[in-house]
């Protein structure tokens, strides 16, 4: 039996060669007892390879407040372009308010996201909403998105069920093991464990999250926030919305970096402050606003919440939160990754994820020659297709020499 043995392994790299040219796209028809081996890892979590191993609280992210209310003309606008090419830029985290739809014969979930008053701002329905997310996570299936749905009107978490579950977003949404007592900030996986499982889309719900629909996680037991609806700077970051008994310390925080302006002298109809808008967002003001959130607090927002993200295009919120994260940045005129950074930003001892004991204004500029976004995705796509498959063609000579060389 020996000869049969040897003359098996002597084949297994003409196996190997064979497999490895197999189309990535095609299902390779192995046996059951191969595949508990077929265990792929992504080799690249929210555009780097080096973000896979980061913890999702330690990854600060920017985020788009009332990302639906989108339009160049309307007052109460917080946005001005799609959720697809908010998410296409870099925005990784979806802020929405969601409210009881008044129309009566609507079918599905009954939940529109509207701004304050459905009468003021009609964003659609919540269907609409978590379908293109779907539609883009589904087409970038290594990008991590978290999406924040204040409860306006106090509606049972089974009713945004409902929605979730007949878009297919539930099934790409992270279910933790813990559904009581909200998630310690050390306690979140990694980038790279979410995008294995499957389940890159987090979700949290401002209120009446419950046990029954385990994906929507209660935001305040969790995480905390400082004040909204803030006109003057620079922004007070005290802590002013968290669950009763728990430790901020041990918590994820938003940082609600965006400054809105009175209407007619009141102090509760606000619109945002669009004429100081580039000023608000311009990297300078967003690093110096989180370093004195860490500075009081020990640590950096995994969440820094915006108003018309694109605004400046260069040197704004994006280029901040690379910064933060010490990944590489260039903005072209979309605003969208294409190059790096200098080495002076990368260096800046204030800004950088973690904890912080200091303060510091954190501005820089950034530089770098970059490329096509399309070109660079491209790059990174084809990067990890080849990591998978040169990952997959040797478990499997692995286990059929192993198998073989038993039965001889």
């Amino acid at each position: 039996m020996k000869p049969f043995s040897f003359s098996l392994i002597a084949f297994a790299p003409l196996l190997l060669s064979t497999l490895t040219l197999v189309p990535k796209t095609e299902a390779l028809p192995f046996p059951r007892w191969v595949s508990f081996l077929l265990t792929p890892r992504a080799t690249v979590c929210n555009g780097f390879a080096e973000n896979c191993s980061k913890k999702y609280s330690n990854f600060t992210v920017i985020g788009t407040h009332d990302s639906y209310a989108i339009s160049a003309t309307n007052l109460a606008a917080n946005q001005d372009v799609s959720i697809t090419a908010q998410l296409n830029a870099g925005v990784r985290l979806l802020q929405s308010q969601a409210h009881q739809s008044s129309n009566k014969t609507i079918r599905g979930a009954g939940i529109d996201l509207c701004h304050s008053s459905c009468s003021l701002y009609q964003g659609g329905s919540l269907e609409r909403y978590l379908s293109e997310v779907k539609a883009w996570v589904d087409q970038n299936p290594t990008e991590v998105v978290t999406i924040l749905i204040v409860n306006s009107d106090s509606l049972p978490a089974s009713q945004f069920a409902q929605a979730y579950e007949s878009t297919g977003l539930a099934s790409k949404s992270y279910r933790p093991s813990r559904t009581t007592g909200g998630i310690a900030k050390a306690d979140w996986p990694t980038l790279g464990t979410l995008i294995d499982a499957g389940t890159p889309v987090v979700n949290f719900l401002a209120s009446y999250a419950d046990n029954s629909v385990g994906y929507l996680i209660d935001e305040f037991t969790s995480m905390w926030e400082p004040r909204y609806n803030q006109i003057t700077t620079p922004f007070n970051c005290s802590i002013d919305r968290i669950s009763r008994g728990y430790d901020p310390s041990t918590m994820m925080y938003v940082s609600n970096h965006f400054k809105d302006q009175s209407v007619f002298g009141s102090t509760t109809l606000v619109i945002p402050d669009k004429k100081n808008m580039a000023k608000t967002n311009s990297k300078a003001e967003v690093l110096a606003d989180v370093n004195n959130c860490a500075s009081m607090h020990g640590s950096y927002p995994t969440f820094i919440l915006v108003d018309f993200f694109n605004t400046p295009r260069r040197g704004g919120p994006l280029e901040a939160a690379a910064l933060m994260n010490g990944t590489p940045w260039s903005s072209n005129t979309t605003g969208i990754p294409a190059g790096s950074i200098t080495k002076s930003d990368s260096s800046n001892p204030s800004v950088g994820n973690g904890t912080s004991t200091g303060s510091g204004t954190g501005s820089g500029t950034g530089s770098g020659t970059g490329t096509s976004d399309k070109s660079s995705a491209e790059r990174r796509l084809s990067a990890s297709g080849t990591a998978q498959t040169w990952h997959l063609s040797l478990l499997v000579m692995t286990a059929l020499i192993a198998a073989f060389t038993s039965l001889a």
